[in-house]
């Protein structure tokens, strides 16, 4: 049975060796394996077949190979380098000519929100590498190569920008800004694994993180306070910093952009005296502007909860987004159901809300004793 796993350079430089010799196969590119010798050799492998028989090729050793020279030997291999363009010799639009085109064309189609988060992933990568390429000149190789280092940085994120890529591209094959005929330079690409993630916060955390809120420095006063509401709101930190003055109403936030389109989000008492406070001290119409440009918002307070995170002695993995994964821990804790949790948080699939479902590991025994104590009863 194969054993697939995503591999990564840690993953890979700890791999020990057996009594016999073993395979894994990467989940990042399909076909692609590292095998492991018992006097502790790797080399990259791959099979190929041929008259009606399967063998094994050697692609390199490891030691001279890196993971992404290998993910590209293997897929020049595969011969989606050489597959012939459509106009060899005439190139079609650039990547940033067709993007901007697709732009055009879906704005008053797409949702604001869909529109915002597809010009993020345009401007931040797919522009920055492919904009001035013409389309019938990216290659697999092009595309790998951009994929497996932005994975390693973000794997959610290059799932989602490569998606896009296609999107546009199959956009242009049907609006005929493109031959139809071309290869997509993307659709040997594997996608990445979505592994589940999230922390909760337990009692004991919340309330150290709380003592280090009450106490800022005079710099991480406004990140404090951004960092409190989203522990009472359940909101996204980007919804807590873009958010604006008059989306705040006396017991409600009307947010005009979020992941899932507009919503409201029912403030608590602690979450309305919060929002009064902060009031009496601006006079942007964000809540929380830009430290260099009044006139607009804040986009990040990373720094600031790490160096608060690391006051309150909270593990290195637990992440700004976690917060939203504490107060949805809580809110089912407290006896919410999981629909009524997915409302507070805006989901659309409930789906979306059993991923934030952990619970404190207190909470879990309190339940564990009062069913044993049912069951007792009813034992007699």
């Amino acid at each position: 049975m194969k054993t697939v796993t995503l591999l990564t350079p840690l993953i890979l430089n700890n791999l020990n060796p057996k009594e016999r010799e073993y395979v894994l196969y990467d989940a990042g590119c399909d076909g692609l394996a590292i095998r492991i010798q018992p006097g502790g050799a790797k080399s990259w492998v791959c099979w190929i077949r041929t008259q009606g028989k399967t063998h094994r090729v050697t692609l390199g050793n490891f030691d001279s190979m890196p993971l992404d020279a290998a993910r590209r030997a293997y897929l020049r291999g595969q011969g989606h380098e050489a597959k012939p363009l459509p106009h060899p010799g005439k190139n079609t639009v650039t990547f940033g000519e067709l993007a901007t085109k697709f732009m055009s064309a879906k704005r008053g189609v797409y949702k604001a929100d869909t529109l915002y988060c597809l010009r993020v992933y345009l401007d931040t990568q797919l522009l920055l590498v492919f904009g001035r390429k013409p389309v019938n000149r990216i290659t697999t190789p092009d595309i790998a190569s951009w994929f497996f280092d932005y994975s390693a940085r973000r794997a959610g994120g290059a799932n989602q920008a490569l998606g896009h890529f296609t999107t546009i591209l199959n956009w242009g094959k049907a609006e005929g800004l493109i031959p139809h005929d071309m290869p997509n330079p993307a659709s040997p690409v594997r996608i990445n694994r979505r592994a589940a993630r999230g922390r909760l916060l337990n009692t004991d955390q919340l309330r150290a993180l709380a003592t280090v809120l009450d106490t800022p420095t005079s710099q991480q006063r406004e990140a404090a306070d951004a960092i409190r509401l989203i522990l009472l709101t359940g909101c996204r930190s980007g919804e807590i910093l873009r958010l604006r003055w008059n989306e705040v109403k006396k017991d409600k936030l009307k947010l005009a952009r979020t992941k899932t389109g507009p919503r409201d989000v029912n403030l608590s008492d602690a979450a309305i005296a919060a929002f009064e406070k902060l009031r009496l001290t601006r006079s942007s119409a964000f809540v929380f502007p830009s430290k260099t440009d009044n006139a607009k918002p804040r986009t990040s307070i990373t720094g600031a909860w790490i160096t608060m995170r690391r006051r309150a002695g909270l593990p290195n993995d637990i992440r700004l987004h976690d917060l939203r994964h504490t107060y949805a821990s809580h809110a089912i804790m407290s006896g919410e159901t999981l629909s009524m949790t997915g409302k507070l948080l805006g989901h659309k699939s409930i789906k979306s809300t059993e991923r934030y479902a952990h619970l404190d590991a207190a909470f879990l025994e309190k339940a564990a004793d009062v069913v044993s104590q049912k069951v007792a009863a009813l034992l007699g």
